[in-house]
């Protein structure tokens, strides 16, 4: 029996006590060891490593990067202040940008796209008939010879105004009041009027280049983000009197977080600094604030020397792990440095102080950071990368806890121990609190913190909508008419008011500007502010990339089996290709499937959500206009004839296409082959690839530019075009082609850099729709993880804790009350959703990146119970069950160490919350609020549960425990 009831605990007080200064040597010689990886660590934003690759919308994304390129997209705007684009000196200022930015580096220069590029070539018609493809801007610049110069500057002129592909995208223009000029119509699509209206009325004042960048400068930001700003600077030195330059892109935004990330290292200090003198104020003595700061420090070392050690690819998020450990470790730092002062008061012997605050605090150290490791441990399991990271060093660095915490701090207070003074000044608060929550609690107004906590969950639930979200589920098959009752059902969004999709530049920055509003902070462009400038000078925002694949595929090529002797073809053509004596093979050589993606582009450009598109259908039906246009006549004037010219089309327009003698108009099947090889045969190597494969022609993209990125809008955006993809999936040319990869299908992700080559199978996640690449799809693949994650990840951490909990206790009820509580403050986290979503903060909304606070949230909500549980029972027994007592020794003690923890990391986030990352501000946000709710919990509904319930792990004696073990 005394086995079974051994004290362990005490055993392991005597054990690092007698064994103190070789456990002191030996923690501070591994914290030394990892001191020398911590700047080794592998900090980058890379958004492709963030979700899981074998999601539809990721793996399509990552297949058109690799394909077609624009991955990376960098825009830099530049507007004049006066006069047009067409001035010599303002072309030179643009060729020589061009080629500074083409040098940058890991720069693809083969798809960079502006007024010099060799893609820009004019869409003309020589004088004997044949293509006029030739660049609008020399390869080696404008010259200097002003009559050559000027003729060179009309030629770009005339073939910008009738590039129908790209004049929309790199031109803008502007009427005489300031006001943008769209060169789209208001159906979105192009037309003489709109055209004309253009050219005739508004003046091009400003131009884009748009460049492309490799995955491998990700590994790089730092270095990469100065050369950028450099060039920016020396630039707007030289020009910035009368040219405007905006800058923005994935590639910059991402960078520049890391930038700022670094550059704001030192508010880490001056969160330590206000724990310092919160903890000196406090204890009045500097070993009690000193020795809990080296503790925790010592944690946060260890953890960054091990990410450092692994090379685990991090993201800006990950800056909150330092500050979770410090969190956590400063809790445990209350407690332990608490206890050792008032056994050191009681006994005046710093070795006995060390020994019964090990003792007594270990235990609930020990079930405390249990049960966070458990939660650590389920969200390690969700398949997103900075959620792994955090539960692999979070795990790591909790375990480290016990030894530089509970243990370490009392083992030096033996060392170094504070000198005993007056403790009156220490006293007066914490008695306050201690006698005024006890009257409270045992008072006639004892309801009163559970109608408080009931009501604010109510109100949560009704700003998250939770009432709405049953209803719909409730409604079934009877309800799905209602198509956000289907979505509910579909999504199993049961709080629909909390939108979970993200707002991706609102997610990297706190924005300071209303939307839409041009301004400009303390004469420095903020970079959010860059990104709402050009959306509105651009046609779109963020990319949507939609692959178009052939569903049969294409036939190998012929071999000399395919003839016999006599020369007769024994393996037909529906088992392999002859190019001399077949119909060209692809859907791309296919007229009725060209057709159907022009009517497929035609309705994206007249969506409200998309500004622009271009693919290499745009080609071929300019190609069409250019050269059926009559004689002598300018093109532009006929652009009913931009158009795919099927047997319709070209019966309406019978004067421009040449009848056989039989009367009979050329066949639209050979057509499009002949229109394909004379863009091939006019275009330099390569030219034609980012829009579709030349090799085969049987694949290609629709690159489209989303004007918005309100996360409801980008999602009905998904939907519509998945939507009118289902719809005519079975039309004619339509029903011979695929979208995007094909659930299971795997796809090989080459390698770059230190990331090797991967294969990828993709899962079904979405096998009924089309997963759409580019940044809207990652867009939507975020929000198909977080409404996968935002109930599973806290789902998962309640059980875990819970199990934990029972193990460590041995108590259903204790358990249950636990866990219980943890709810209140998680359905809070909901609300606070619900109410960034209902005032449209994308910065706070619960998209996925900030889901990871809602386990945070509940691990410390289990921590404060954990330790008030644990000494509520102490204090009971020690009181004979007198609850009053008990409740007012234990509020005197652990509740203050509880509130002073809540005050101290208050103090923490308020710094780190003052970076311009809204990732970091979102989540502090979040924390903080748990963090208040905790402490209210634990210390008003905690006890009165506990009361109400009388569990026997609290109430029960040890001697009763006793005898009924021995029964």
């Amino acid at each position: 029996m005394s086995a079974r009831r051994r004290d362990y605990a005490a055993d392991y007080a005597r054990f690092v006590l007698r064994h103190r200064r070789l456990t002191i040597l030996l923690l501070f010689a591994a914290t030394l060891t990892a001191l020398f990886y911590v700047d080794q660590v592998n900090l980058r934003n890379d958004p492709d490593s963030l979700l899981p690759l074998s999601n539809p919308y990721i793996a399509t994304n990552l297949y058109s990067d690799q394909t077609y390129g624009m991955g990376n997209l960098m825009v830099w705007g530049m507007k004049l202040k006066q006069g047009d684009i067409y001035q010599p000196w303002f072309i030179k200022m643009v060729e020589d940008f061009y080629r500074d930015v083409s040098e940058l580096p890991f720069a693809n220069v083969a798809n960079f796209v502006g007024l010099p590029s060799s893609k820009l070539r004019n869409l003309g018609i020589t004088p004997n008939g044949s293509l006029d493809f030739s660049r609008l801007l020399p390869a080696a610049g404008l010259s200097d010879d002003p009559r050559l110069q000027q003729h060179q500057i009309n030629y770009l002129r005339a073939g910008l105004e009738k590039h129908i592909v790209l004049e929309p995208l790199l031109v803008y223009y502007q009427d005489g009041q300031g006001r943008k000029c769209d060169i789209l119509g208001e159906d979105g699509l192009i037309s003489n009027a709109s055209i004309g209206r253009v050219h005739e009325r508004c003046r091009a004042t400003g131009t884009f280049i748009i460049g492309d960048f490799s995955n491998q400068l990700k590994q790089h930001h730092l270095d990469w983000i100065a050369d950028v700003r450099q060039l920016m600077e020396d630039y707007e030195t030289r020009y910035g009197e009368r040219v405007e330059f905006y800058i923005s892109g994935e590639p910059y935004f991402l960078a520049s977080m890391v930038e700022e990330l670094w550059d704001k290292a030192w508010l880490f200090a001056i969160s330590l600094l206000i724990i310092l003198l919160v903890l000196w104020y406090e204890f009045r003595h500097w070993s009690c604030a000193v020795l809990p700061l080296v503790g925790v420090g010592m944690t946060i070392i260890l953890t960054l020397g091990l990410m450092g050690y692994t090379q685990f690819k991090l993201t800006t998020m990950m800056a909150l792990t330092p500050m979770l450990l410090l969190a956590i470790g400063i809790g445990h730092s209350m407690q332990i440095t608490r206890r050792f002062m008032q056994e050191l008061h009681a006994t005046q012997d710093p070795e006995q102080a060390a020994f019964t605050s090990i003792r007594h605090t270990v235990v609930p150290a020990v079930l405390s950071i249990g049960t966070d490791l458990h939660g650590f441990f389920a969200i390690s399991f969700i398949d997103i990368s900075f959620y792994k990271a955090y539960a692999y060093f979070g795990i790591f660095g909790m375990s480290t806890l016990i030894l530089t915490t509970t243990t370490l701090i009392p083992l030096m207070m033996v060392s170094f121990p504070p000198k005993l003074r007056d403790r009156k000044h220490e006293r007066g608060w914490e008695l306050r609190l201690a006698k005024g929550v006890t009257g409270l609690l045992t008072g006639p107004m004892k309801w009163l913190p559970l109608v408080g906590v009931i009501g604010l969950w109510l109100a949560s639930a009704s700003m998250a909508e939770l009432d709405k979200g049953f209803s719909a589920l409730l409604s079934g098959e009877a309800g799905r008419a209602d198509p956000e009752v289907a979505r509910i059902q579909d999504e199993f969004d049961i709080m629909p008011g909390v939108e979970k999709g993200i707002h991706y530049p609102r997610a990297a920055y706190k924005d300071y500007y209303l939307l839409g509003e041009l301004t400009e902070a303390g004469g420095e462009v903020e970079a959010i502010s860059d990104l709402q400038i050009l959306s509105q000078m651009m046609p779109g925002v963020i990319t949507a990339n939609i692959v178009i694949r052939s569903k049969a595929g294409t036939l190998p090529h012929c071999g000399l089996d395919a003839w016999n002797l006599r020369g007769e073809r024994v393996i037909g053509p529906d088992r392999c290709y002859d190019e001399m004596i077949d119909p060209p093979q692809g859907i791309f050589n296919n007229a009725e499937v060209v057709r159907a993606l022009s009517e497929f582009e035609d309705w994206l450009r007249a969506h409200p959500h998309i500004g622009y598109t271009t693919s290499y259908v745009q080609f071929v039906k300019t190609l069409n206009m250019m050269l059926n246009a009559p004689f002598g006549a300018l093109p532009m004037a006929h652009m009913n004839l931009y158009a795919i010219p099927d047997l319709q089309h070209m019966q309406q327009n019978r004067y421009a296409y040449r009848a056989g003698p039989d009367g009979r108009l050329p066949d639209p099947q050979e057509i499009i082959p002949l229109y394909n090889g004379m863009l091939q045969v006019s275009a330099a190597t390569g030219e034609l690839d980012a829009f579709v494969n030349t090799r085969t022609w049987d694949e290609g993209i629709i690159v489209g530019f989303v004007n918005t990125m309100d996360p409801k809008l980008t999602h009905q955006t998904i939907l519509d075009i998945q939507g009118y993809l289902k719809r005519h999936q079975d039309d004619p040319g339509m029903a011979l082609i695929t979208v995007g990869v094909k659930p299971g299908e795997e796809v090989v992700l080459k390698g770059s850099g230190d990331q090797p080559e991967e294969r990828v199978v993709t899962d079904r996640s979405i096998s009924d729709k089309a997963p759409i690449g580019g940044f809207l799809g990652v867009t939507e693949a975020t929000r198909d993880v977080a409404f996968k994650e935002w109930l599973n990840a806290p789902v998962a951490t309640s059980l875990t804790v819970f199990l934990m909990t029972l193990i460590m206790f041995r108590s259903w009820t204790i358990a249950l009350i636990l866990i219980s509580l943890c709810f209140i403050t998680l359905m809070t986290q909901y609300g606070l959703g619900a109410y960034m979503t209902s005032i449209k903060e994308w910065s706070a909304n619960l998209a996925f990146h900030v889901q990871v606070a809602l386990s945070i949230a509940m691990g410390l909500g289990v921590d404060y119970g954990v330790y008030m549980v644990s000494r509520l029972r102490e204090e009971v027994q020690a009181s004979a069950r007198d609850w009053q007592q008990a409740l007012q020794k234990t509020l005197e003690t652990t509740g203050s160490a509880i509130v002073i923890s809540m005050v101290v990391l208050l103090g923490s986030f308020i710094p780190l919350m003052n970076t311009e990352l809204a990732n970091l501000w979102s989540v502090s946000l979040y924390i903080s609020e748990a963090l208040i709710m905790d402490v209210l919990i634990a210390l008003m509904v905690l006890p009165l549960v506990v009361y109400w319930l009388r569990p026997d792990f609290v109430f029960k004696t040890d001697s009763q425990t006793r005898t009924e073990d021995r029964d």
